[in-house]
């Protein structure tokens, strides 16, 4: 699994897992934002830079993750960030591996199942260039990134992509999550991931903003992120 390290050596390790349509290089914002830290940023098994590897399943993806972190995280701990794929990966990893998560920041996690009428139609569109960039306007994402988030998405098979889709739909039980976790939302996110983040986890909302909200407003993500790996606290700009 490729993965960029950096930040402060000694430092404890931020690790990000990026969401089901990117790569790691959706973290952009975040990694400068937290070089006082020892970050890690990996590409999923099917992803960007991993994206000759099959997909290994939640709990694979998140056993690779496991590896990385015991290898290369200071002390053999992590706090985990996750948005949207990146996120069930997170849960996966704490369940399966608790010891190597410091805590968990679940951004746009989808827990509870949800399938989508849309889904056939979207694998059916998967190779088409012109997909990817309606996709990427939707998301809302800025001109510099639409190129690379076309090309990575381009990259990815379609049948990781149907491998994920149903793991993802069929939902995560959550119920022996023993690891410290925060969840967020963004407020105009879909229905079926701002309920369950809120009624599920827990979780707050991030006020006016959608699903690749690190992106959308860089700067509340990396404030609440720094407000929970240096204290636990809720980052001023949520809302419970």
């Amino acid at each position: 699994m490729k993965y960029e390290e950096s930040g402060t050596e000694n430092a404890e390790t931020i690790i990000f897992l990026h969401g089901g349509n990117v790569a790691g290089w959706m973290w952009g914002a975040q990694v400068p934002a937290f070089d006082d830290y020892h970050v890690l940023v990996p590409d999923l098994p099917g992803f960007g830079g991993s994206n000759d590897q099959p997909w290994p399943g939640m709990a694979g993806a998140a056993d690779a993750v496991a590896e990385l972190i015991r290898e290369r995280a200071k002390q053999g701990r992590a706090h985990v960030v996750g948005l949207s794929l990146g996120s069930s990966v997170a849960i996966h990893l704490a369940l399966r591996h608790p010891a190597a998560c410091i805590d968990l920041f679940l951004a746009s996690a989808s827990v509870t199942p949800a399938r989508s009428l849309a889904a056939p139609v979207m694998f059916a569109l998967w190779p088409r260039r012109w997909f990817w960039a309606a996709l990427a306007k939707a998301y809302g994402l800025p001109a510099d990134s639409v190129e690379l988030f076309i090309e990575t998405g381009l990259g990815i098979s379609a049948d990781t992509a149907r491998a994920i889709y149903a793991e993802v739909s069929a939902g995560t039980d959550v119920g022996a999550l023993a690891v410290p976790y925060l969840a967020v939302a963004g407020e105009k996110d879909a229905r079926s991931i701002s309920d369950a983040s809120r009624l599920t986890l827990g979780g707050v909302t991030a006020p006016g903003l959608h699903h690749q909200w690190n992106i959308e407003d860089p700067q509340l993500f990396n404030d609440s992120l720094r407000s929970w790996v240096t204290s636990r606290e809720l980052g001023a700009g949520l809302r419970e």
